[in-house]
């Protein structure tokens, strides 16, 4: 069942399953404001609107997941600017509010790079079943801010969290199931097949049972001050973002970015850690 055309993401409907497809695959799905926009949109339709939808699958286009927020069109603002954009209701806590509050659950369906922004959307879905070339971290924490770090500690632990948060190093694909940030891990070519079987599963279930569960799930973290986290992120992730004059690599990759581009400043980050990284060349997905 064919649904509203949108410009960056893919919405179907496949009764009783919605898929919400990111589809910006020249730059590996990287996070546009635009693209949240519409993710949020179909995330609101296929929730609220759509009775007959029981389960929503969330999937990127092309050779990865998604590789996160796109920091190409990033404009400066200041201290005040910043803040008003963090608690826009476009962005952030209440964009993820459509993900952890949506009476659906969601199955991230996840294949090679899966970073920053992009592992946020994975994090906050229900589930996640991802490929055996899936890698995850935030390597942005290097020069850029910790929101993602709200809901990891629930995720992670307080002791892989800090080590994540304090390296931007990644994960692979045994790790993260190991850590519980996936719940499978399957080859490539079974991917689709396993999230699909996943989410007929589900399906068959009262839908009234799975929201019911999720709202009981939900309300468990928030009484251990998940939302509260969430929302705090906010103000860190501002104060980060204004303060690049006193943060002496951001300065430096925010000038390379105006001198040379951003393919120039994510070279010299990369450069940085480059020790650190070498085992990542050789599971780098193709």
């Amino acid at each position: 069942m064919a649904t509203k055309a949108y410009e960056n993401i893919i919405y179907e409907k496949r009764v009783p399953i919605a898929y919400v497809t990111l589809n910006r695959p020249d730059r590996m799905n990287a996070l546009s404001d635009a693209l949240q926009l519409e993710v949020r949109d179909a995330l609101e339709d296929a929730g609220w609107e759509d009775e007959e939808i029981r389960v929503i699958v969330l999937k990127g286009a092309g050779r990865c997941f998604s590789a996160g927020f796109d920091i190409s069109g990033a404009p400066e603002r200041n201290a005040v600017e910043w803040h008003e954009h963090f608690f826009s209701k476009k962005f952030h806590t209440a964009h993820w509010d459509v993900f952890w509050g949506n009476p659906k659950p969601l199955i991230a369906q996840v294949h090679s790079y899966c970073l920053a922004g992009g592992l946020a959307t994975a994090s906050f879905c229900d589930l996640c079943i991802c490929s055996e070339d899936a890698l995850f971290g935030y390597p942005y924490i290097r020069v850029g801010a910790p929101y993602i770090g709200a809901i990891w500690p629930w995720i992670f632990g307080i002791r892989k969290t800090r080590e994540l948060l304090y390296t931007g190093n990644l994960i692979d694909a045994s790790e993260a199931l190991r850590l519980g940030l996936v719940n499978k891990v399957v080859p490539r070519n079974r991917l689709e097949e396993e999230v699909d079987k996943l989410a007929k599963t589900i399906s068959k279930v009262p839908a009234i049972n799975v929201k019911y569960c999720k709202q009981l799930i939900n309300k468990a973290y928030e009484e251990m001050g998940i939302r509260h986290t969430m929302e705090h992120s906010d103000d860190l992730e501002a104060i980060c973002y204004a303060s690049t004059e006193s943060i002496p690599e951001r300065k430096e990759f925010q000038r390379i970015i105006k001198e040379k581009g951003l393919k120039a400043a994510l070279h010299w980050n990369n450069a940085r850690f480059a020790e650190e990284d070498a085992w990542f060349k050789e599971r780098k997905p193709r």
